[in-house]
């Protein structure tokens, strides 16, 4: 096409030039009639192309007063217009595709003065896009001022493309359950949308600064993540885009290697819990502080606003998912401990005792601090309780508390329960499961029994305290936790190492010790607790009993060798035997006829006759095996006096 082939298809119109491909700034320009545009490499040009396909000065775009022509000025690879190379200025008309090497830009004509969804008028300050290009010529004797990606060319909308791979990484984050998984899935995402050469993510968060990822996995030992970049990145609170002109600005030894460097942070929108998700930071002058950074490095172009923008938004839509995925788990493990307390004592401790005091003074002295804390003390004594309210009292109360009893499962099952499995890892396995440790991440895993946990599994273990890293069951990706770890047991592991049946590193690395005592060593804290646990029971049962002084005495002569928890339970069935308001040795006596209380002869519970004599009834009937005949012999009374007197008491033969 040349010159004399022109048509009088341009007046009247807007044209513009958009760049569809490669790396070239502005990417959208308005051209004005009276103007020629210039493209090239040299920063002065009026497109600047980033290609090393383009000549300095490459091409020019011109109006003749009645049509666009392109004209190349003498570039060694020369200009195609719609795949052909031109020799000589040749006619642009509407849609037209102009390559420069690997740059593609396309020339519209619109008549309208509204702009669409495609072509958006632009907003400059002072005026319309028109006014603006008639002070081109007073802008080129300005420094020339680069485009930034808070710009409003960036706001414009997405491609299709691009809008495909937000709905692929919003699909597939929902099967995702876990911080390191959905990271992944986000750099992954972005490798392949933007062709960089480097996407890492990197915690900002205080409660998790060591999670740290890079990909391709290959890059991860060769790459540090630009520190400076991400000091820039907390310092602006949006995204930090080095371009061309500013890459010399950062000074970062880590960016050496590259061309071009974008840091976004992810920070979660204050309307998070209405639903709302934050696009981009910029929307927020106030946001938060970032939960991490994305880094995206380039070493063969620039990015693109396109890129830069596409990335914006991914790093909102990963911030809002990645909040949505931490109240989900600590949802899920606050109702699990709900479920698993709900038949249980309340979790508080009771009782004013000296011991009690100590108690709770270990408790808030190793509360917020970091360390591993091993539970001792014999059943029933509320070693759970005390792990309840170190969760509480630590800095981590706002995450969940995930309790697992070692003991309570088969030994072929343990490593599944404590790092969950993949599908199909073993029969049964009919879909992925997270373990505890990952259920338990940014909060507390309580490990009940750990003395039950078999030897290969303790190995296991020690490994996870040491790494803070662990592997599903039939999986082989790495995956990181942040978890404190409480542990009790009721039995000596000083002797189970010497047995065999414990190791000594696993010991070792479980730290500070706290020693819960047994009820029969504070008998003081017994009026206390009877008092809790029927105030408890009164609301379950809907009936509320009282205690006898008597009874209350017969209770704190008592050993209980079932702790706090046997106590419990024999207020509990005799709240609901009992069918008078008052609970009396009677009735107590009857649910610990196998124990003998602590008491010497001298110390009777009672003086009223006819419990002691029930009372005595009722051990001969336990010592006999509930033979009536050596029962009475035991007793010194005849045999029908003994039936007798049962029928009288309410004593059932064999009790």
């Amino acid at each position: 096409m040349s010159p004399r082939t022109s048509r009088n298809t341009s007046l009247g119109m807007r044209a513009r030039l958009i760049v569809e491909s490669g790396a070239a700034s502005p990417q959208l320009s308005d051209l004005s009639p009276k103007e020629t545009i210039r493209l090239g490499r040299n920063s002065k040009n009026d497109i600047v192309l980033d290609d090393p396909h383009a000549s300095r000065w490459h091409a020019e775009v011109y109006c003749d007063g009645q049509n666009w022509y392109i004209r190349d000025c003498g570039a060694t690879n020369g200009t195609k217009v719609n795949g052909i190379k031109i020799h000589e200025p040749t006619l642009l008309e509407n849609n037209h595709v102009i390559s420069i090497g690997d740059t593609r830009l396309r020339f519209t004509l619109d008549s309208s003065a509204v702009g669409t969804a495609e072509l958006p008028i632009l907003a400059v300050e002072g005026g319309t896009a028109e006014q603006e290009n008639g002070k081109r010529s007073e802008r080129k004797a300005k420094e020339k001022v680069a485009t930034t990606p808070g710009s409003d060319l960036s706001q414009t909308i997405l491609h299709a493309d691009e809008l495909t791979a937000l709905l692929q990484f919003m699909t597939a984050s929902l099967s995702e359950t876990t911080p390191h998984g959905l990271v992944t899935l986000a750099l992954m995402t972005v490798l392949r949308q933007t062709q960089a050469n480097v996407a890492g993510f990197l915690s900002l968060d205080a409660d998790d600064p060591e999670f740290r990822l890079v990909l391709p996995a290959q890059a991860e030992v060769d790459t540090q993540l630009s520190r400076k970049l991400t000091q820039r990145v907390l310092q602006d609170k949006r995204a930090v885009w080095l371009g061309t002109s500013r890459m010399r600005d950062l000074d970062s030894d880590s960016l050496v290697g590259f061309r071009d460097a974008v840091g976004i942070p992810l920070c979660v929108s204050p309307f998070a819990s209405t639903g709302r998700m934050l696009v981009s930071p910029n929307e927020n002058p106030l946001a938060p502080e970032p939960l991490g950074a994305l880094h995206i490095y380039k070493s063969n172009r620039f990015f693109t606003e396109r890129e830069v923008r596409f990335c914006e938004v991914l790093a909102g839509c990963l911030a809002g998912t990645l909040h949505v995925l931490r109240a989900r788990r600590a949802l899920e493990a606050d109702n699990t401990r709900l479920r698993d307390h709900s038949a249980g004592p309340c979790d508080v401790l009771v009782g004013d005792s000296a011991a009690m005091k100590l108690l709770r003074q270990q408790i808030a002295q190793f509360a917020r601090l970091p360390c591993t804390v091993l539970i001792t003390g014999e059943s029933g004594v509320g070693k759970e309780l005390v792990a309840i309210s170190l969760h509480r009292q630590s800095l981590r109360r706002e995450g969940p508390l995930v309790t697992l009893n070692c003991g309570a499962i088969p030994a072929t099952l343990v490593e599944a329960e404590l790092f969950g499995h993949k599908k199909g890892a073993f029969t049964g396995a009919e879909g992925d499961r997270p373990g505890a440790f990952v259920r338990a991440d940014q909060g507390t895993l309580f490990l009940d029994e750990i003395g039950d946990m078999p030897l290969l599994e303790q190995v296991k273990l020690l490994r996870v305290l040491e790494t803070k890293s662990l592997r599903h069951v039939g999986g082989d990706e790495e995956i990181k936790v942040d978890v404190r770890i409480l542990a009790a047991t009721n039995r000596d592991l000083k002797r189970e190492i010497q047995e065999g049946r414990f190791r000594k590193d696993l010991f070792f690395r479980l730290g500070t010790t706290i020693y819960v005592p047994p009820l029969r060593e504070h008998p003081e804290d017994i009026p206390a607790l009877v008092e809790h646990f029927l105030a408890r029971l009164a609301v379950e049962y809907r009936r509320r009993l009282t205690l006898s002084s008597a009874a209350l005495e017969w209770l704190q002569s008592y050993s209980w060798p079932g702790n706090v928890r046997q106590l419990r339970s024999v207020l509990e069935t005799a709240v609901a035997t009992t069918d008078g308001p008052v609970i009396s040795v009677r009735h107590l006596d009857r649910l610990l006829v196998d124990e003998a209380p602590s008491a010497g002869p001298e110390q009777l519970p009672t003086l009223n006759l006819d419990e002691l004599e029930a009372r005595a009834i009722r051990q001969a009937l336990a010592q006999t095996g509930g033979n009536n005949t050596q029962a009475a012999r035991l007793l010194g009374i005849h045999r029908d006096t003994l039936i007798s007197k049962m029928k009288k008491f309410g004593i059932e033969r064999k009790t």
